[in-house]
């Protein structure tokens, strides 16, 4: 799995596992799937969504997702590469 680092929203720099990342073509937004290899129970990490920007090459930060519209559209993006199309 890819490593990234990313600045969390303390500021903290962090290098974590890049899952997935995505465009959601109507906001014209990124996002990531990121995992910091915590685990919620045997066979399963907890995993992180955010709207990502690369401040500086190889750099990244996280933006949470608050507005409930928006996050309408991350939900309904990532259930579309599940299920094997594009967001």
């Amino acid at each position: 799995m890819k490593k990234i680092k990313v600045q969390n929203m303390d500021g903290i720099i962090e290098e974590v596992d890049l899952v997935n990342s995505f465009n959601v073509k109507d906001i014209n937004r990124n996002f990531v799937i990121l995992s910091k290899g915590e685990k919620v129970r045997e066979g399963m990490n907890k995993v992180y969504v955010s709207e990502i920007i690369e401040e500086t090459p190889g750099n990244y930060s996280l933006i949470g997702i608050t507005d409930e519209s928006v996050w309408d559209k991350v939900k309904q993006a990532m259930k579309e590469i599940v299920q094997g199309g594009e967001a």
